[in-house]
């Protein structure tokens, strides 16, 4: 079966990061094995959802909820499987201070 990369931009996480509890997104990407691209789209998607960690983390209410945006899913050719280790996450600001607000 194909391996595929997929790479997502997760938005509106409502999460503590170093003390300060705001609105991030994050950037990841998940190595998956699927019969097709489509199906490694949602594989990788609920792997997201499964994370235990990152639920532990998210805070937002019901009716605000976090969206995970699939950006490319791409076949790789590999020849050792086994030497695909998940990747993290990258954290961003969703609403960054603007350059004069940092004194504030």
């Amino acid at each position: 079966m194909p391996m595929y990369q997929v790479l997502m931009n997760a938005e509106n996480f409502l999460v503590d990061l170093e003390g300060t509890l705001a609105k991030h997104g994050f950037c990841t990407s998940r190595f998956v094995e699927a019969a097709s691209a489509d199906r490694a789209e949602l594989a990788a998607v609920e792997m997201l959802r499964n994370d235990q960690d990152l639920r532990a983390m998210i805070k937002n209410q019901p009716d605000d909820p976090p969206v995970i945006n699939v950006t490319e899913v791409q076949e790789l050719d590999v020849a050792d499987e086994a030497s695909l280790e998940q990747p993290g996450r990258v954290w961003y600001e969703m609403k960054p201070k603007r350059w004069w607000q940092f004194w504030r």
